[in-house]
């Protein structure tokens, strides 16, 4: 007996695109990482674009950046430039968003009125990112201040599908 036969294909599950919700997940991407090296100053930024550039051509729903975005909780000038640049050139479209998601009062940033986001990008504070206290921000609130992302500060947060 063949086993090939009685294991469903792949495609057979995930045949109907809209009713499959695709996350891409990404972390330790340490932005910034040997930036004064002559050789590898721009490996973390070309790593980075190459997962929006997927996250775009497998049409995912969301994209997950799981802590430790950046090399250093400050990151210069250049670099932050750098990383708003590739991050703004990604998330911008026309696709609709066909999900919600639910926690409190909070608003994600692909509902912003003034920019048509259509690949929202989700972050989780890591060890490089200090978290804000009354007195400091972190460079992951400078991203979410100019709705590039959405910090994910509780880890209990619902989505819900609907295409």
């Amino acid at each position: 007996m063949n086993i090939e036969k009685t294991i469903p294909s792949k495609s057979s599950y995930f045949s109907d695109e809209n009713h499959v919700f695709k996350m891409a997940i990404s972390a330790n991407n340490h932005l910034g990482f040997s930036f004064h090296h002559p050789i590898r100053k721009n490996d973390s930024f070309d790593a980075l674009e190459e997962i929006l550039k997927q996250s775009r051509q497998n049409n995912v729903d969301i994209l997950l950046l799981g802590g430790n975005l950046f090399e250093e909780s400050s990151p210069s000038q250049e670099i932050l430039y750098r990383a708003i640049s590739l991050i703004k050139s990604s998330i911008l479209g026309d696709k609709p968003i066909s999900f919600e998601v639910l926690w409190g009062r909070q608003v994600p940033n692909y509902a912003c009125e003034n920019m048509n986001i259509d690949l929202p990008i989700f972050v989780i504070h890591g060890k490089k990112e200090i978290l804000p206290t009354e007195s400091s921000l972190s460079v992951l609130d400078v991203l979410q201040a100019g709705n590039y992302v959405k910090k994910l500060l509780n880890f209990m947060v619902t989505f819900f599908f609907a295409r």
